[in-house]
C-alpha cells in the first residue's frame, strides 16, 4: 500500500521571528509545527466565523425593523392610490351596442360578431 498524500498549502510567513515562535511552541506542546498551525487555523476559523455570524445577524434585526415600516407605508399608499383611482371616471364609457336585424342574414345564417354570440332567438 502507497502513502497517502495530502494536498499541500504553502505558508509563508512575512514575520520572520513568527516561523521561530511556532517551532518553539509545536515542540512544546509535542506536535508537528504542522499541526499545531492546523489548530491555530481551525480555532480563527470557527472565532472569526462565530463573529460573521452575529454580525449578520445584528444587521439582519436592523435591516427588519427599517423595513416593517417601509413596507408599511407601501401598502398604506398603494391602497390611498387604488382608492383614488376608484373614484376616477371610467377611461371609456360603456355604450349600448344596437342590433341590426335582418331577416336576411337570419335565413342565410351570416349572423357574425360579438352581439350574434348572445342573440338566443
Amino acid at each position: 500500500m502507497g502513502l497517502m498524500t495530502r494536498p499541500t498549502f504553502p505558508l509563508r510567513f512575512s514575520e520572520p521571528r513568527l516561523r521561530e515562535l511556532v517551532r518553539v511552541v509545536a515542540e512544546r506542546e509535542g506536535i508537528s509545527q504542522n499541526e499545531l498551525l492546523e489548530q491555530a487555523a481551525e480555532h480563527e476559523i470557527i472565532a472569526r466565523g462565530a463573529l460573521l455570524a452575529d454580525e449578520l445577524e445584528a444587521s439582519a434585526a436592523t435591516l427588519r425593523t427599517l423595513t416593517a415600516p417601509a413596507a408599511a407605508g407601501l401598502i398604506e399608499a398603494s391602497v390611498a392610490s387604488f382608492v383614488e383611482g376608484e373614484a376616477l371616471p371610467e377611461p371609456m364609457r360603456p355604450r349600448k351596442i344596437e342590433r341590426q336585424r335582418s331577416g336576411n342574414s337570419r335565413r342565410m345564417g351570416t349572423r357574425i360578431g360579438a352581439v350574434a354570440a348572445f342573440d338566443r332567438d
